[in-house]
């Protein structure tokens, strides 16, 4: 079964490689895959991102003479570049950003994303997931979904505060951005058998509806509570779903806290 997940989670980085590389090519050659100027745009920096990260795991399973030291560098870069591409937005959004501009900057929301995972990446290359009461690296890989998780109502509601910037529509988080994230999560959960998630959902049936109940529960309670009450946006606004969907995810990683230290 192990062996089968790892296949699994070499044949998704695979896919992710070869995606990523043709939203590269595309935006090199001036025709961006799915662009739009009224809507969310995958940019070519968070291509680049998702290139070194799966192209990084496949070149260490692949080349036994891969530098150790590269993964580090690369992963650095990547986590860095992100934080640095979240403070440029948030402190002065409108020097950054050129609507004009033929190159769209990644949305806060997939940077935060990117730099879970880039940490994630960095502390696997450092050590193996431990067995530990204080399960971190599966908080990681937790909380690089909540961006695509908050990104997800916004495009079931077309609620534009969580689409994208209304200074430039273009920087958001799109429907394919949102494919190529989860892809990228779900080969991390396959490629990692040290997670404590996996060790809870051996414990049996009971174990397995629990979580399954837990997560998706953070994800259709907002839009229950939406359907109900009904979706009324304005601009720069959110309301209860918000805090909703992240007591959704407390609950879950508490959930999981609290097994991890019964283990």
């Amino acid at each position: 079964m192990e062996k089968r997940f790892l296949t699994w989670a070499e044949i998704l980085d695979f896919v992710i490689l070869i995606g990523s590389t043709v939203v590269l090519i595309a935006w090199i050659l001036g025709s961006p895959l799915f662009y739009r100027t009224d809507g969310p745009v995958l940019s070519i920096f968070s291509a680049i991102s998702l290139l070194v990260i799966v192209g990084l795991r496949l070149a260490t399973r692949h080349f036994h003479l891969w530098p150790f030291t590269a993964n580090l560098a690369f992963l650095m870069i990547v986590g860095g570049g992100n934080i640095s591409s979240i403070l440029m937005l948030l402190s002065a959004p409108a020097v950054h950003i050129n609507p004009k501009s033929s190159l769209v900057m990644t949305s806060m929301f997939t940077s935060i994303g990117f730099v879970f995972f880039s940490f994630y990446e960095i502390l696997l290359y450092l050590r193996k997931t431990p067995k530990s009461s204080w399960i971190f690296d599966d908080i990681l890989i937790h909380l690089a979904l909540v961006p695509g998780g908050i990104s997800l109502i916004g495009h079931i509601f077309q609620n534009p505060t969580y689409l994208s910037m209304s200074i430039d529509p273009r920087v958001g988080v799109s429907l394919l951005e949102m494919v190529f994230m989860a892809t990228l999560a779900l080969s991390t959960i396959l490629g990692n058998p040290n997670l404590f998630l996996w060790k809870f959902l051996k414990g049996g049936l009971a174990n397995q509806l629990t979580f399954a109940s837990l997560f998706i529960n953070q994800y259709i309670a907002p839009v229950v509570y939406l359907l109900l009450v009904g979706a009324n946006w304005q601009t720069g606004s959110f309301g209860p779903e918000l805090f909703i969907f992240f007591g959704g995810v407390f609950a879950t990683l508490g959930f999981l806290l609290f097994q991890a230290k019964l283990e």
